[in-house]
């Protein structure tokens, strides 16, 4: 009797042993086979003490290497902002978490992280160690970047919708002003040439509005090319845009390959710019470059011209040199050549106009 509390301690011992023994086990493997990068981090060196597989992988380390290596180096851009915003919180409240954080790996790829972070108890336990400032902490890092890949596209997508419907309400501005010009007209003459003309307007901006509701369904700019004869879209877009007193000379014509509609809208774009910067009756001439290694055409008028320091911005989105002006023409135009897989450059006109050039183009 007087052995039983004894063998009664013992085999509590060895109870209370053999269940931190299965905890550790299980934390452990919890450790290895985490789909995350967990990493054990030394507060005072800031050194890794573990890492398991996952963060091997991740960055591309052995483990070995990894364990000689520093926070610093596997965040170099970052490591600054760690420490102040995401390691001063672990310390101080125990957990921490930040969704933005750039990791270089082995081989120089940045790989965007999001890590959450626990301190851990001193290892010799008790009430003294409960008290005392943390030394180590459990940081689990973990791969976001399919989640900043479809976040870009879907930015990109949002971005690409709102140019549509600015291509599309800044071109339906045409045929609107010419439906309100020839109503005008139709009001003080009764000619019925000008419903026809009204008719044909509206009938264009049914097309444009179909055009959008496609655009954003299948996020492309252009869809089908047919060969398209260069004077006929030329000259059909002129009697569109009633561009008199203006004038417009063919010099030389070829067949291309394009999206029609898309191309109509390009030389609306063209002729609009050359209209309002050049004057009403400003003289436009079209043609193809010369030489075999300049395939393509180009759009000149008689008017002021584009300044030398004006020439690389005149595509931009928004930029415009007229009071009234949205800054969309000449943008529009580059979309368009660019989804074709053209080029396009402004110059100056032997007149000392505007000169547009597209080339790059398969004839």
């Amino acid at each position: 009797m007087g052995n039983e509390p004894t063998g009664g301690k013992d085999v509590e011992a060895s109870e209370n042993g053999g269940g931190r023994s299965s905890v550790e086990e299980r934390y452990r493997k919890v450790f290895e086979h985490n789909n995350d990068a967990v990493m054990i981090v030394d507060f005072g060196t800031e050194s890794f003490v573990d890492v398991n597989p996952r963060a091997c992988e991740l960055l591309r380390y052995s483990r070995e290497e990894l364990l000689s290596m520093d926070p610093e180096a596997i965040h170099p851009d970052d490591i600054a902002r760690v420490r102040e915003e995401f390691i001063s919180q672990v310390k101080t409240e125990g957990t921490g978490f930040t969704d933005d954080l750039t990791c270089l790996t082995k081989d120089g790829d940045e790989v965007p992280t999001e890590i959450s972070g626990a301190a851990l108890e001193p290892a010799d336990g008790g009430d003294a160690a409960a008290d005392a400032e943390p030394k180590q902490m459990v940081a689990m890092l973990r791969d976001v970047s399919d989640r900043v890949r479809n976040r870009r596209q879907l930015e990109e997508k949002v971005e690409r919708l709102d140019r549509f419907a600015g291509i599309v309400s800044h071109d339906l501005r045409n045929p609107l002003s010419v439906i309100q010009g020839h109503a005008e007209l139709a009001r003080q003459t009764g000619g019925s040439e000008h419903f026809d003309a009204i008719e044909n307007a509206a009938d264009r901006m049914e097309e444009m509005l179909s055009e959008l509701l496609q655009l954003t369904r299948e996020g492309d700019l252009i869809h089908e090319r047919t060969e398209v004869d260069l004077a006929a879209v030329a000259q059909t877009v002129w009697v569109d845009c009633d561009m008199a007193p203006a004038t417009l000379e063919i010099e030389s014509s070829t067949t291309l390959r394009a999206d029609r509609d898309r191309f109509h809208e390009l030389f609306v774009n063209l002729f609009e710019n050359a209209s309002d910067h050049g004057g009403s009756s400003v003289a436009v001439r079209v043609g193809t470059l010369d030489g075999s290694d300049r395939s393509g055409f180009y759009v000149e008028d008689d008017g002021a011209g584009v300044p030398a320091d004006e020439r690389n911005n005149v595509f931009e989105w928004g930029h415009t040199t007229t009071g009234d002006g949205t800054g969309f023409g000449l943008a529009i135009v580059a979309e368009i050549a660019e989804a074709h897989g053209w080029e396009i450059g402004v110059g100056a006109s032997a007149s000392g106009g505007a000169r547009f050039e597209v080339s790059g183009i398969d004839l």
